[in-house]
């Protein structure tokens, strides 16, 4: 990253030396995403939504879209470090992403050459909560109820559109803060939770819904939801394995918790961490890693029965 500038850069594994740059905007402010990779071609997204198709090999630009002057789109937090942060999803021969605009929260674009497909709108009766922006969450495939959907937490909280059309399946604005929705929602089945995470008393914590038919269309049932002082997410994210949810919990804090996926019942819930600020968490070989704000990296064991810190 230059000072006036984003690039996205090939570092040779072996040295650390960088092979090459590719210009990815002319824009002072840092990147916040991380590319999607897809065969021969790798997908970055600059912080005010320069989307651009590279050759991996060569570095190559093959298209570039932009979500501000093609789609009227716009980001959270604007102005207080915010800025346009998803990982776009590719599904087969289409790019999934968040434009956030009124009329296009979200888009299918054909990855090989950037065409719209299609976009699909902010709801009009999705509810109070949040505003129509992107959030910094990113994409992901749902098959609830035998329907193929791509399911998003944006600026007024859950979002379902059907996959063919980008058709409005259901919504959810019970989990919609102000500034942050940040963290992927967890599917499983037919079920999705999510959280957010705020400093005020905007709507945040956690919620587990459970999509079943409506007549000729889809809803999403209320399982549970959680206030923000028993669980929420602000940074980092989340992953599901087995029955139970591991996350680092709370407004920049990232304190360790385990929550029952089906009931939201706490499984453990041991305070600070070994780290401070957030926690990035990942799943390895039966391990969790939290790698924290300030430069910690803690390895915890996934055990729903007990806190175990491994080193």
């Amino acid at each position: 990253w230059h000072s006036k500038q984003q690039f996205l850069i090939a570092i040779d594994p072996d040295t650390g030396g960088i092979l090459r740059e590719s210009l990815l905007a002319d824009d002072s402010n840092p990147p916040l995403s991380t590319p999607t990779i897809d065969g021969d071609s790798i997908f970055a997204l600059s912080h005010e939504g320069d989307l651009v198709c590279y050759e991996i090999e060569t570095g190559t630009e093959v298209w570039r879209r932009s979500f501000i002057k093609d789609f009227g789109g716009d980001y959270q937090c604007r102005g207080i470090g915010g800025g346009y942060s998803e990982s776009v999803l590719i599904d087969g021969d289409r790019l999934i992403c968040t434009p956030g605009a009124k009329v296009a929260m979200m888009a299918a674009l054909d990855k090989a050459t950037g065409e719209t497909l299609w976009t699909a709108g902010f709801p009009d009766d999705i509810g109070p909560q949040g505003a129509d922006l992107a959030g910094f969450s990113s994409p992901v495939v749902s098959h609830a109820c035998g329907v193929k959907q791509y399911v998003q937490l944006a600026g007024r909280g859950l979002i379902s559109v059907s996959a063919d059309e980008g058709k409005t399946l259901w919504t959810y604005n019970g989990i919609a803060d102000a500034l942050y929705n940040i963290p992927m929602p967890l599917i499983r089945g037919d079920y999705v939770f999510a959280s957010t995470s705020s400093a005020g008393n905007r709507q945040s914590g956690a919620a587990l819904l459970k999509i079943v038919p409506d007549g000729g269309g889809l809803k999403a049932e209320v399982v549970y939801q959680l206030d923000k002082r028993i669980a929420c997410n602000h940074h980092g994210g989340m992953v599901l394995i087995g029955d139970h949810v591991y996350m680092g919990h709370g407004y920049d804090r990232g304190f360790p918790l385990c929550l029952d996926f089906l009931t939201g019942r706490v499984a453990w819930r041991p305070g600070r961490g070994p780290g401070v600020g957030s926690a990035a968490v990942l799943y390895a070989e039966g391990r969790l890693y939290f790698r924290y704000e300030n430069g910690t990296m803690a390895l915890i064991e996934a055990n729903p029965h007990a806190y175990a810190v491994k080193s």
